[in-house]
């Protein structure tokens, strides 16, 4: 959806309503010297929000800035091309780069071969250096590496080599994270739920991007019966298997969540097994490589320096009663929140917090932050009382694509003034409700069901936000800047 409005002073951006983007061009409706333009898929929604866009317009605002444009990111190399030959039933599942930090990563493969020799290269000069090459023994499903002493904001590239026959993964891609000397503008890919629609085709597309880092939402596999390690197991051998999640785990480095579907459909500590909970973490951290939290869980922070700080939550694993998640974690990401001097905040909640009660009602409320009510207006108000900058909820989950205010216009809730984005699904059944609700109040500027991942741009210049859906066809669905 793009919403312009132009006026004798220049173009004005009301309510982070942005020119470009979009599936298309409808036309423009004229109204005096103000022409709109609106995308097809949302003219009809478009219409009865209109007037309340327009009346959230002071006056002119020019676009256009006289400060220097904020860098983007240096080019990088064309893809490595390491030596040896690729062996497609030893490193069948690929390889995974994990929660990229300014100067470690960690980097995970599930093998046949127990022997193995990671090599490491850096961009440099336009081409690639080699400068890691180590023995490493894969004893359990997969091996996990910790690489320190990486440079700030680099291209990396790396292969791992079975030491009996010298034949090698896939190659892998990561770039490390900014370092607080770092200032550019970031682009990260999202989404969330691979529940069917293999072979996931918008990833094929998603990895030719080569983001900053990919950020996995949650449900990125479908264990629903698994309840041993080896059932958990098997189910993320298929899925890293499958040609669209392999290629993007080589892309970037990844930054995970997870969600119900990893241990079960709308799982509770109640309804497991005994140690069911444990297997199902175990193959999860296994799988997509991943640092451990101040709890000693999924939830913790992740720094891109004086841009952008990602916030991962685990929106599952501790709910309990009128709990959504412990007083640990809560109090963990207000201080996290309060005291981030980033730009930018982007919250990773495999749940999303929006208000849904005008497309919903009470409809499936426990299985979201509504909820549980408490806690959800207790993060809002602190945010919206703190009045901390740059906040973005990024979600799953709920198998639609959305961009809305977090509370509904007019309502008087903390959260008008925050934003979320609902990223995906990749692969789960579509949830048509998005293609049939009547949005009468501006709620869902961005709203939609097909396959997708998002791309987000951050600008720390100019403080603006700009998502882009992008789908099975590599083609671009809809787009929206936020001015956060």
């Amino acid at each position: 959806m793009v919403l312009v409005v132009k006026g004798e002073g220049g173009r004005k951006v009301c309510s982070g309503w942005e020119e470009g983007g979009g599936r298309g061009i409808f036309g423009s409706v004229m109204e005096g010297d103000v022409p709109m333009w609106i995308n097809r898929r949302q003219l009809l929604k478009a219409i009865p929000a209109i007037p309340a866009v327009l009346a959230g317009c002071d006056g002119p605002q020019d676009k256009e800035s006289n400060a220097a444009p904020t860098p983007g990111r240096p080019a990088e190399p064309e893809p490595w091309q390491p030596g040896g030959e690729e062996d497609g039933a030893a490193f069948a599942w690929g390889v995974q780069a994990g929660d990229p930090g300014p100067g470690s990563v960690i980097i995970s493969v599930r093998s046949v071969p127990a022997d193995l020799e990671l090599v490491l290269v850096q961009a440099f000069d336009g081409g690639w250096v080699e400068v890691r090459r180590e023995a490493i023994a894969r004893a359990e499903e997969t091996v996990q590496v910790l690489l320190t002493g990486l440079n700030a904001d680099t291209a990396y590239q790396y292969a791992v080599y079975d030491s009996a026959t010298g034949k090698r993964s896939p190659p892998g891609r990561f770039r490390t994270a900014l370092d607080e000397q770092g200032f550019r503008r970031l682009s990260f890919g999202i989404t969330s739920c691979f529940g069917g629609n293999e072979p996931w085709p918008s990833m094929l597309h998603a990895a030719d991007e080569r983001f900053d880092a990919f950020f996995l939402l949650g449900d990125t596999v479908y264990a629903d019966g698994a309840v041993s390690l080896e059932d958990y197991r098997g189910f993320w051998r298929h899925a890293l298997s499958v040609d669209g999640l392999r290629a993007v785990t080589a892309s970037a480095g990844i930054v995970a969540a997870w969600d119900d579907h990893e241990v079960g459909n709308n799982w509770s500590r109640e309804s497991l097994a005994e140690g069911q909970f444990e297997d199902a973490l175990q193959a999860y951290r296994e799988s997509l490589p991943q640092g451990t939290g101040p709890g000693g869980g999924i939830w913790r922070l992740l720094s891109w320096g004086k841009i952008a700080d990602i916030i991962v939550l685990d929106c599952r694993a501790e709910r309990s009663g009128d709990q959504y998640i412990s007083v640990e974690q809560m109090e963990w990401l207000k201080t996290t929140l309060k005291n981030s001097a980033a730009r930018f905040k982007l919250i990773l909640n495999s749940v999303p917090i929006n208000d849904y009660s005008d497309m919903f009602g009470e409809a499936f409320v426990q299985d979201r932050w509504q909820g549980y009510p408490a806690q959800r207006a207790e993060i809002l108000q602190f945010i919206a009382d703190n009045a901390v900058p740059g906040v973005l909820w990024l979600a799953g989950d709920v198998h639609h694509a959305m961009i809305c205010s977090v509370d509904i216009p007019g309502s008087g809730g903390p959260g008008e003034a925050q934003w979320e984005v609902a990223c995906g699904p990749s692969g789960s059944t579509l949830n048509v409700a998005a293609e049939l609700y009547n949005d009468t109040t501006g709620h869902y500027p961005v709203l939609f069901a097909a396959y997708n991942y998002v791309r987000l741009g951050l600008d720390p210049g100019t403080g603006e936000a700009t998502i882009t859906f992008v789908g099975d066809d590599g083609a671009e669905i809809d787009s929206m800047t936020l001015a956060l």
